[in-house]
Protein backbone atom coordinates (compact mmCIF):
# COMPACT_ATOMS: atom_id res chain seq x y z
CA UNK A 1 0.00 0.00 0.00
CA UNK A 2 1.75 3.42 -1.34
CA UNK A 3 2.39 5.86 1.86
CA UNK A 4 -0.22 7.89 2.46
CA UNK A 5 1.18 11.62 1.38
CA UNK A 6 -0.08 14.40 4.12
CA UNK A 7 -1.61 17.68 2.30
CA UNK A 8 0.28 20.62 2.22
CA UNK A 9 -0.74 23.09 5.11
CA UNK A 10 -3.36 25.68 4.80
CA UNK A 11 -1.36 29.85 4.29
CA UNK A 12 -2.98 31.73 7.39
CA UNK A 13 -4.98 34.50 6.52
CA UNK A 14 -2.28 36.86 6.54
CA UNK A 15 0.20 34.70 4.43
CA UNK A 16 -2.37 34.94 1.76
CA UNK A 17 -2.90 38.82 2.03
CA UNK A 18 0.99 39.15 2.24
CA UNK A 19 1.01 37.21 -1.21
CA UNK A 20 -1.79 38.66 -2.85
CA UNK A 21 0.30 42.30 -2.19
CA UNK A 22 3.53 40.91 -3.70
CA UNK A 23 1.31 39.74 -6.50
CA UNK A 24 -0.16 43.08 -7.17
CA UNK A 25 3.04 45.12 -6.39
CA UNK A 26 5.04 42.51 -9.23
CA UNK A 27 2.34 43.34 -11.46
CA UNK A 28 2.42 46.76 -11.34
CA UNK A 29 6.21 47.08 -11.54
CA UNK A 30 5.39 44.89 -14.81
CA UNK A 31 3.22 47.30 -16.32
CA UNK A 32 4.98 49.94 -15.67
CA UNK A 33 8.18 48.86 -17.89
CA UNK A 34 5.63 47.58 -20.54
CA UNK A 35 2.87 50.20 -20.36
CA UNK A 36 4.49 53.53 -18.68
CA UNK A 37 2.99 55.49 -15.97
CA UNK A 38 0.50 56.90 -18.25
CA UNK A 39 -0.95 53.82 -19.38
CA UNK A 40 -1.06 52.01 -16.42
CA UNK A 41 -4.46 51.34 -15.09
CA UNK A 42 -5.71 49.10 -12.58
CA UNK A 43 -7.36 47.08 -15.73
CA UNK A 44 -4.33 46.26 -16.44
CA UNK A 45 -2.58 45.55 -13.21
CA UNK A 46 -5.47 43.29 -12.27
CA UNK A 47 -5.18 41.83 -15.84
CA UNK A 48 -1.27 40.85 -15.31
CA UNK A 49 -1.49 40.10 -11.73
CA UNK A 50 -4.67 37.53 -12.85
CA UNK A 51 -6.97 38.28 -9.94
CA UNK A 52 -10.44 39.72 -9.54
CA UNK A 53 -10.93 43.54 -10.23
CA UNK A 54 -11.41 44.12 -6.45
CA UNK A 55 -8.06 42.70 -5.30
CA UNK A 56 -5.93 46.21 -5.14
CA UNK A 57 -8.51 48.23 -3.36
CA UNK A 58 -9.01 45.42 -0.64
CA UNK A 59 -5.24 45.15 -0.47
CA UNK A 60 -4.25 49.19 -1.10
CA UNK A 61 -6.82 51.94 -0.14
CA UNK A 62 -6.04 54.20 -3.41
CA UNK A 63 -3.55 54.12 -6.79
CA UNK A 64 -1.30 55.66 -4.94
CA UNK A 65 -0.89 53.62 -2.07
CA UNK A 66 -0.18 50.46 -4.09
CA UNK A 67 2.45 53.14 -6.59
CA UNK A 68 4.15 53.98 -2.98
CA UNK A 69 4.29 49.97 -2.60
CA UNK A 70 5.77 49.53 -5.74
CA UNK A 71 8.17 52.34 -5.36
CA UNK A 72 9.46 50.85 -2.35
CA UNK A 73 9.76 47.16 -3.44
CA UNK A 74 12.03 48.94 -6.82
CA UNK A 75 14.45 50.90 -3.39
CA UNK A 76 14.56 47.08 -1.84
CA UNK A 77 15.97 45.69 -5.11
CA UNK A 78 18.36 48.45 -6.34
CA UNK A 79 19.61 48.07 -2.29
CA UNK A 80 20.19 44.43 -2.95
CA UNK A 81 21.87 44.84 -6.38
CA UNK A 82 24.09 47.43 -5.15
CA UNK A 83 25.27 45.18 -2.16
CA UNK A 84 25.76 42.73 -4.48
CA UNK A 85 27.66 44.43 -7.03
CA UNK A 86 30.46 45.60 -4.48
CA UNK A 87 30.19 42.11 -2.90
CA UNK A 88 31.57 40.98 -6.86
CA UNK A 89 33.90 43.71 -7.29
CA UNK A 90 35.75 44.43 -4.41
CA UNK A 91 38.35 41.49 -5.52
CA UNK A 92 38.77 43.20 -8.79
CA UNK A 93 42.08 44.94 -9.35
CA UNK A 94 40.16 47.82 -9.58
CA UNK A 95 37.13 47.69 -7.32
CA UNK A 96 35.27 51.14 -7.78
CA UNK A 97 35.42 50.74 -12.22
CA UNK A 98 34.28 46.96 -11.12
CA UNK A 99 31.37 48.27 -9.53
CA UNK A 100 30.20 50.86 -11.69
CA UNK A 101 29.83 48.79 -14.59
CA UNK A 102 28.06 46.14 -12.33
CA UNK A 103 25.79 48.70 -11.06
CA UNK A 104 25.30 50.03 -14.95
CA UNK A 105 24.77 46.13 -16.49
CA UNK A 106 22.54 45.35 -13.44
CA UNK A 107 20.32 48.43 -12.75
CA UNK A 108 20.43 51.32 -14.37
CA UNK A 109 20.21 49.18 -17.42
CA UNK A 110 18.16 46.74 -16.23
CA UNK A 111 13.84 46.68 -15.29
CA UNK A 112 14.91 48.28 -12.29
CA UNK A 113 16.29 51.68 -14.30
CA UNK A 114 13.56 51.99 -16.44
CA UNK A 115 11.23 51.99 -13.14
CA UNK A 116 13.16 54.49 -11.70
CA UNK A 117 13.61 56.74 -14.95
CA UNK A 118 9.50 55.61 -15.95
CA UNK A 119 8.46 57.13 -12.22
CA UNK A 120 10.86 59.90 -12.14
CA UNK A 121 9.54 61.63 -15.69
CA UNK A 122 6.24 60.92 -14.67
CA UNK A 123 5.89 62.71 -11.47
CA UNK A 124 6.89 66.46 -13.19
CA UNK A 125 3.04 66.20 -14.10
CA UNK A 126 1.75 64.30 -11.27
CA UNK A 127 1.76 65.87 -7.88
CA UNK A 128 0.55 63.12 -5.81
CA UNK A 129 2.80 60.83 -7.68
CA UNK A 130 6.08 63.64 -7.54
CA UNK A 131 5.53 63.15 -3.10
CA UNK A 132 6.44 59.21 -3.71
CA UNK A 133 9.05 60.04 -5.95
CA UNK A 134 10.67 62.58 -3.51
CA UNK A 135 10.32 59.81 -0.72
CA UNK A 136 11.81 57.08 -3.27
CA UNK A 137 14.95 59.11 -4.08
CA UNK A 138 15.35 60.14 -0.61
CA UNK A 139 15.52 56.56 0.38
CA UNK A 140 18.32 55.87 -2.50
CA UNK A 141 20.51 58.40 -1.75
CA UNK A 142 20.15 57.20 2.30
CA UNK A 143 20.93 53.64 0.59
CA UNK A 144 24.02 54.86 -1.20
CA UNK A 145 25.49 57.12 1.26
CA UNK A 146 25.45 54.05 3.84
CA UNK A 147 27.15 52.24 0.46
CA UNK A 148 29.74 55.10 -0.42
CA UNK A 149 30.70 55.18 3.40
CA UNK A 150 31.67 51.72 3.69
CA UNK A 151 32.74 51.18 0.45
CA UNK A 152 34.77 54.34 -0.98
CA UNK A 153 37.94 55.80 0.72
CA UNK A 154 38.63 59.33 -0.61
CA UNK A 155 42.63 60.73 -0.76
CA UNK A 156 41.02 64.46 -1.28
CA UNK A 157 38.93 65.87 2.06
CA UNK A 158 37.28 68.36 -0.88
CA UNK A 159 36.18 65.03 -2.56
CA UNK A 160 33.15 63.31 -0.28
CA UNK A 161 32.89 59.59 -0.90
CA UNK A 162 29.38 60.31 -0.98
CA UNK A 163 29.62 63.09 -3.47
CA UNK A 164 31.43 60.69 -5.91
CA UNK A 165 28.47 58.30 -5.76
CA UNK A 166 25.97 60.27 -6.23
CA UNK A 167 27.68 62.01 -9.01
CA UNK A 168 28.76 58.44 -10.75
CA UNK A 169 24.98 57.43 -10.29
CA UNK A 170 23.61 61.06 -11.95
CA UNK A 171 26.27 60.38 -15.04
CA UNK A 172 24.52 56.80 -15.50
CA UNK A 173 20.84 58.00 -15.10
CA UNK A 174 21.64 60.49 -17.76
CA UNK A 175 23.29 57.74 -20.14
CA UNK A 176 20.33 55.33 -19.19
CA UNK A 177 18.19 57.67 -21.40
CA UNK A 178 19.96 57.82 -24.24
CA UNK A 179 20.81 53.63 -23.95
CA UNK A 180 17.56 52.68 -25.75
CA UNK A 181 18.57 54.88 -29.05
CA UNK A 182 20.78 52.27 -30.44
CA UNK A 183 24.30 53.06 -29.67
CA UNK A 184 26.77 49.48 -28.76
CA UNK A 185 26.66 48.28 -25.16
CA UNK A 186 30.76 48.90 -25.35
CA UNK A 187 30.26 52.18 -26.19
CA UNK A 188 28.65 53.32 -22.25
CA UNK A 189 31.17 51.26 -20.67
CA UNK A 190 33.64 52.87 -22.27
CA UNK A 191 32.69 56.07 -21.03
CA UNK A 192 31.99 54.95 -17.62
CA UNK A 193 35.59 53.84 -17.58
CA UNK A 194 37.08 57.01 -18.53
CA UNK A 195 34.93 58.49 -15.88
CA UNK A 196 36.73 56.33 -13.27
CA UNK A 197 39.86 57.45 -14.67
CA UNK A 198 38.91 61.28 -14.71
CA UNK A 199 38.30 60.86 -10.89
CA UNK A 200 41.97 58.92 -10.31
CA UNK A 201 44.18 58.54 -7.33
CA UNK A 202 41.65 61.17 -5.76
CA UNK A 203 39.37 57.60 -5.05
CA UNK A 204 40.07 54.85 -3.67
CA UNK A 205 37.69 51.78 -3.25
Amino acid sequence: MPPMISPAPRRTQAERSEAMREKLIGATLDCLVTEGYVGLTIGKIVERAEVSRGAPLHHFSTKAALIEAAAGEVVRRVSRKLALAFERSKNAPDPLEAFALAAWRDIFTAQEGVLLSELTYASRREPELGAIVRRLWTRMYRVMSRVAVRYVHSQDPTVPPGRVIFLTQWLMRGMAQDFPLGAPPELFEAYLKLWRRVLGSAIQS
